[in-house]
């Protein structure tokens, strides 16, 4: 039996140690995964100790575990109204990003914030220097990953929005986490091949295909177009499993790592929702 090739994994606990996101990993079938480097809803960071970082490298090594992201922090908000939130937030999000390089991960996902009822305009010029502040405070090899957003009101990830920042700082330490239940909550119809075929042309055209690094995959709780960030277990959801198959087999997406945030049993991403993706999974050429 051939190794799947394509890369499959959850978003995993750390709990008890960061070796753990390994064993926890290996449990539901994955061979990658996302963490948290941290309470996801505390300020409180620290550093990963370099021994702690340099084993749980040669561990993902030794069992061929990669990519590893990591998640930010969810309170993070770069257009908040507030100085000292915003401390908080680019404070956290440095943290993240040298805990990244750290251990090898292939970038940190961003949740960007809400703009809280002030538009984009308002704030798109904070948002951006926020960014750039954080870039120019950690190092190099660490990547950071815009993640579209649901459509809710005031929280900022839509396609011209990610594109702007993008494009406005012009590097290639800034790339984009897609989230199919974002995208499908957002409005974006893509259950058939018309549909992803215009999602897909507006990405090309917005932030561009090249700038794509992750995939989160993840079925919607809600209707099309509710504005609400709601997941839902693979093909269990709104989008269903014909929707999702066609998804990460199309030839634009089919290269890019899938990350799984769903409910499984109420525990988080599980084995049978990796074994239904690993289902729909076309060999490569088809």
């Amino acid at each position: 039996m051939t190794k799947l090739s394509r890369r499959i994994g959850g978003h995993v606990s750390t709990s008890g140690g960061l070796q753990n996101a390994i064993t926890n990993t290996l449990a539901i079938g994955g061979n990658a995964m996302q963490i948290f480097a941290g309470s996801p809803r505390m300020w409180a960071r620290s550093l990963y100790p370099v021994k702690v970082a340099d084993e749980f490298q040669q561990l993902t090594m030794s069992h061929e575990l990669f990519p590893t992201y990591i998640h930010a922090l969810y309170l993070t908000n770069l257009a908040t109204n507030s100085p000292e939130l915003l401390v908080k937030s680019k404070q956290a999000l440095i943290m993240d990003m040298q805990n990244s390089a750290l251990i090898g991960s292939a970038g940190v996902v961003l949740h960007i914030g809400s703009h809280q009822g002030r538009g984009w305009p308002a704030v798109e010029t904070l948002v951006i220097e926020s960014i750039q502040e954080v870039l120019e405070d950690t190092p190099q090899e660490s990547v950071l990953l815009l993640e579209n957003s649901a459509g809710q009101q005031g929280k900022i990830g839509s396609f011209p929005e990610l594109s702007t920042i993008i494009y406005e700082l012009s590097t290639n330490r800034l790339k984009v986490c897609l989230d199919t239940a974002h995208a499908f909550e957002a409005g974006y119809n893509f259950t058939t091949q018309a549909g992803l075929d215009m999602w897909l042309s507006e990405i090309e055209k917005s932030i561009g295909f090249a700038k794509l690094e992750l995939l989160h995959l993840n079925d919607s709780k809600t209707p099309l177009g509710s504005g609400r960030d709601n997941h839902q277990n693979i093909g269990d959801g709104f989008i269903g499993s014909e929707g999702l198959a066609r998804l990460i087999n199309h030839p634009q997406l089919s290269h890019l790592p899938l990350i799984l945030e769903v409910p499984g049993d109420g525990s988080g991403p599980d084995q049978a929702n990796i074994d239904r993706v690993k289902s729909y999974l076309q060999p490569p050429g088809l």
